[in-house]
């Protein structure tokens, strides 16, 4: 007969796993309620199994790898952007640079690779693509061999992010490997429900560049700058977010040292765009770009005040969010620089989430970095934020698309005054103990 303590341990897993399998094969993001519902059960198992599970290294790493496996044939119902990935895929399958055309060019110029069934499903075919190298390298594989089959390139893109994520669980694991409570604070990240979904299910395209990130942490604590320059020119490469971590290292190197980190990550970086160079390149990536980083509205809170208080002509593409965000990254850098105190997850962390809360666009799936971070330095806002932003996905629940903007308010109060206790907290912890 089962005792209580390993119906404690096992209990929260089983109801993890049947609200994320129902997450998987169930509610598509226009069903609301089911997928509200489902995710709060999801999220629930989740902070029970992080009180009351008690696992060993061995059962994390069955428990993390099962939900994965039990996601792994699960429709994607909650995005359409795997589409556009095997469309930039079969590009360089083709030898086309998949930033040289938009789709509805390729549709035209070459009706019998690029089909209007796929055309069709694509949720931006009129602007070129802002998928970095690593990212067209893992598109281009499973375009390959999937063969024109998007549901078989599915399955290589969730093979690859599932590696990625398996690697980010190992760094995690050996990154904390003296920590005392190692398997719980790595379980904030393997048993994490919004990172089940959004990686093993929708292969959103930040699991690539965690992994590199964390590993690349690891060497530098091992003094291998050169490798460690090396991942996270890499982990750029897979999203450009990577790229402000760098702010992080003249505080630690000197100067001497951290031109020459700074050099090889800029040079692999570099280079890592050579193979899809084409003479128009520059001009249409900074398109796509522009309109991301300008237009592109989702869930910004700042954006969303700023506009309220100024009006859309003084925000909305005119580059103020972007300044006050730099200003605050900067802020925050020579802050860094001052102290040399800070380690490098927690750098991380906070330059991340200063360009997150400057962003005009925050999906539920960007903010998925922060939570290794948070699993490194004991913070657990991040972890609150992602149950408070799933709601963002009321937006599809009517047509045309319309944002819940009352919720924006609601999920950036409870987040920020979480913030405000949780420091208090670390403040009053640090004051007793001097």
């Amino acid at each position: 007969m089962m005792g209580t303590r390993a119906v404690q341990r096992i209990a929260p897993l089983l109801l993890l796993a049947a609200a994320v399998l129902f997450l998987g094969h169930g509610p598509s993001r226009s069903q609301s309620l089911q997928l509200l519902l489902g995710f709060s059960t999801a999220f629930t198992a989740y902070l029970w199994a992080d009180r009351k599970s008690k696992l060993s290294w061995k059962q994390l790493m069955v428990a993390a790898i099962m939900l994965r496996v039990l996601l792994f044939l699960a429709p994607i119902t909650w995005t359409d952007d795997q589409f556009r990935y095997i469309w930039d895929g079969l590009c360089s399958v083709h030898g086309i640079s998949p930033f040289a055309f938009t789709p509805a060019e390729l549709l035209a110029l070459h009706p019998q690779v690029f089909t209007p069934a796929l055309f069709a499903k694509l949720n931006s075919p009129h602007f070129h693509s802002v998928y970095p190298p690593v990212a067209q390298l893992v598109f281009m594989i499973a375009a390959g061999l999937g063969q024109g089959d998007a549901w078989h390139a599915t399955l290589v893109l969730r093979i690859v992010a599932v590696a990625f994520d398996l690697a980010t669980i190992g760094a995690l694991g050996v990154l904390l490997k003296d920590a005392p409570d190692r398997v719980r604070k790595v379980g904030l990240y393997a048993l994490n429900p919004l990172v089940l979904m959004e990686f093993t299910v929708n292969l959103h395209s930040e699991v690539l560049m965690i992994a590199p990130c964390l590993w690349a942490v690891h060497l530098f604590r091992n003094k291998r700058y050169a490798a460690a320059a090396v991942l996270i020119a890499i982990a750029a490469a897979a999203k450009l977010w990577p790229l402000i971590f760098l702010a992080w290292i003249p505080s630690q190197l000197g100067w001497r040292r951290s031109i020459r980190f700074l050099t090889i990550t800029l040079l692999v970086f570099v280079a890592s765009w050579i193979p899809f160079y084409t003479p128009e390149f520059f001009a249409h990536f900074g398109s796509s770009l522009k309109l991301y980083v300008s237009w592109l509205e989702f869930n910004g809170a700042l954006f969303e005040g700023l506009r309220r208080l100024l009006g859309d002509a003084l925000v909305k593409g005119t580059g103020l969010l972007s300044a006050i965000t730099l200003i605050g990254l900067a802020a925050y850098t020579l802050r860094l620089w001052r102290t040399r105190r800070t380690v490098w997850p927690e750098a991380m962390l906070w330059l991340l989430a200063i360009y997150l809360f400057g962003a005009q666009a925050v999906q539920p799936w960007y903010i998925l970095p922060l939570v290794p971070l948070a699993a490194l330095t004991g913070w657990r806002w991040p972890l609150l934020w992602t149950l408070l932003i799933v709601p963002t996905y009321l937006t599809y629940g009517t047509v045309p698309y319309e944002q819940p903007y009352w919720w924006i308010p609601v999920e950036y109060l409870l987040l920020l005054a979480f913030m405000a206790w949780e420091m208090w907290r670390r403040n009053k912890q640090m004051a007793f103990r001097t």
